[in-house]
Order: C-alpha cells, then sequence, then structure tokens
C-alpha cells in the first residue's frame, strides 16, 4: 500500500464538527487511550502484530486502522453494528497479505461522525472510497458481515472497479427484515434515546445480551475481547452513533425498503463469498443460496455450527474459506 497521506498515530484527540461530538473530556481521552491500548493488545497475543494509522477523508476527519503488512491491494475487515473491531482479532493474523481493520466513522478512535444527515448508503461508500485512496490502493479485498456486509455492499456497488474479491461474512444488513426487537426500539424515537443512555456494566451480561443473540456460542467469546468490546461499546458518542445509524436504516418494523441491497448484490459484477453461518439468527443460509444463483460470479460456503458473526464462533473455518477465496 502506498501510505504517502496515512500517519502513524496513537488515539488522538477527535475534532468536533458540525451538530457531531464536541471536543472529548480528559475522562473520555483516557478511556480512548486505554480501549486503544488494550485492543492493540488483544489483537497482538494472537499474532496480529498492527501498527495504527489515521487516514483522512475529504472532508477533513480521520479514520483510525489498525495496519499489518505492505502491499498494493490490501484485505479491508469492516465491523458491524456493535461498533468494535474485536470480531476480527480470531482472524486477522490468519489472512494472508496486507490487512486494515478500520474503525468506522464515530466509532473506536475514529472522530466522530454525523449520521443524521446523511444517507447511510452513499455515506457508507463515500468513507471507504476514501479510505482506499488514503490507502494509495487502486483495489482492494473488502470484508464485512452484519452492519458492515451492508456497508461492504454498498461500496462495491457504488465503486465495482475498486473491489477484487468481496467477502460477506454473515448476512449482511439489507438482506433481511426483521433485526430483533431491542434493535428496532432502538431505532425509534423517545425509546431509542432511552436505550442509548443504557451502558453495559460488566463483560458477562455483555456476552449474554449482545453476543448470545448473534452467536451460536456465546461462552467461547474470549474474556479478554469481551473487555475490549465492553471498553468501545462505552466509548464516548458510540451509542449514539449506533441509534443514528439505525435509525437510517430500520424503523419498529425493521429493516428500511429503500435500503434493501439485494437487487444491487444481485447485479454486482464482482467476484463475492458468502460465508455464512448455518445458524445464522437473521437469515438462513437459503438466503445466500439465492442470491449466488442470480450473481454472475458468486459462491456459498456453509460455515457449520455458527451463528451470525461465524468469524466468531469458527475462525479457523472462515479464515481458511476467505484465504481459499481470494487466491
Amino acid at each position: 500500500m502506498n501510505n504517502r497521506v496515512t500517519r502513524p498515530a496513537g488515539p488522538g484527540p477527535a475534532p468536533a464538527h458540525a451538530g457531531e461530538t464536541p471536543a472529548l473530556t480528559a475522562a473520555g481521552q483516557d478511556a480512548r487511550e486505554r480501549f486503544g491500548e488494550s485492543r492493540r493488545a488483544a489483537f497482538a497475543r494472537r499474532g496480529f502484530a498492527a501498527g495504527g494509522r489515521r487516514i483522512p477523508d475529504r472532508a477533513g476527519r480521520e479514520t483510525y486502522a489498525l495496519v499489518a503488512g505492505d502491499g498494493p491491494r490490501p484485505t479491508v475487515l469492516v465491523h458491524g453494528g456493535a461498533g468494535s473491531t474485536i470480531e476480527w482479532a480470531q482472524i486477522a493474523a490468519r489472512l494472508d497479505g496486507p490487512v486494515v481493520i478500520p474503525d468506522r466513522p464515530g466509532f473506536g478512535l475514529s472522530d466522530p461522525h454525523d449520521y443524521h444527515r446523511a444517507d447511510f448508503r452513499a455515506d457508507s461508500a463515500s468513507w471507504l472510497l476514501d479510505l482506499a485512496d488514503g490507502l494509495g490502493a487502486q483495489q482492494i479485498d473488502l470484508a464485512g458481515g452484519s452492519m458492515g456486509g451492508f456497508i461492504a455492499v454498498a461500496f462495491a456497488a457504488a465503486h465495482p472497479g475498486r473491489v477484487r474479491r468481496l467477502i460477506l461474512a454473515g448476512s449482511p444488513g439489507g438482506l433481511f427484515r426483521r433485526i430483533g426487537l431491542f434493535l428496532q426500539l432502538w431505532a425509534t424515537p423517545g425509546t431509542g434515546a432511552l436505550i442509548s443512555q443504557i451502558k453495559f456494566r460488566d463483560t458477562e451480561t455483555l456476552r449474554k445480551r449482545m453476543f448470545g443473540s448473534y452467536l451460536a456460542h456465546p461462552g467461547r467469546l474470549p474474556a479478554d475481547l469481551l473487555e475490549v468490546a465492553l471498553a468501545g461499546l462505552n466509548l464516548p458518542g458510540t451509542a449514539q452513533a449506533n441509534r443514528a445509524i439505525l435509525q437510517a436504516v430500520a424503523t419498529l418494523r425493521g429493516w428500511r425498503p429503500d435500503m434493501r441491497l439485494d437487487g444491487a448484490l444481485a447485479a454486482l459484477d464482482v467476484p463475492t463469498l458468502f460465508a455464512w453461518g448455518a445458524k445464522d439468527q437473521l437469515a438462513p443460509a437459503d438466503v445466500a443460496r439465492d442470491l449466488a444463483l442470480r450473481m454472475t460470479d458468486a459462491q456459498l460456503t456453509v460455515i457449520e455450527d455458527a451463528g451470525h458473526i461465524p468469524h466468531i464462533d469458527q475462525p479457523d473455518a472462515v479464515a481458511t474459506a476467505i484465504n481459499g477465496f481470494l487466491r
């Protein structure tokens, strides 16, 4: 990758933008620094020795990314709606070639972002375009699941020439109507504001109430990754960013029809791998099977004994599937 417009950086203070989260307090900055250190250590313990880089976009905001390796075509891993990159911690070091794991805007150590003022689909594609340009990558291999999958599909549909291979690890947002009662309530006015004030206080509650809904085996999620996830969810602004995104894509009835991606994905002329959990709680593997038959170049690998986030439930199987596809 050409790093001419990136710079190594620690967490650093996030600048405020009109209508967004104001400058961090000292306590907020301390929380970001602790989160960054614990996350880096959790990835390093699993063999992923990444550096941190801040990558600017056209609006002057910066995306923070964990970057390992160097080359002209990185594999970019986009995290899902929980707002944490830890979902990739168990497979990042197993993937071939350079790997980039960005914090989405408004999450982790990236700058705040006002999702209320943007078309989420177009905004997602624009963000990844700026990221690819900032990395100096003409093409990327792109992976995402759940909300990260929605973002990956939105980018691939808008800029197909910039994606060499697309991997959807678990059902992506935009392919299923129901997202679960809790998330649908979070997307509604009033109730959603109250939910945004709730903080998870301990890792075992997080394991049960969040990951328990999306994993086949939540008990297997390592304690240190849960600690990083908990710290990330409780960072200033994270709950508000999640709520704004949910309001953009869903209502109390479920996913907004204008945010569905079935048609865009079926028409996509980019080689695509569906790595789908056999026990995906939001959409069965038949959804991917039907789409793959409609696409020009797509294949389905069903990950046995895995749920909505298969790379957490079965990291070996998912890493093997991704490496085989990228080769």
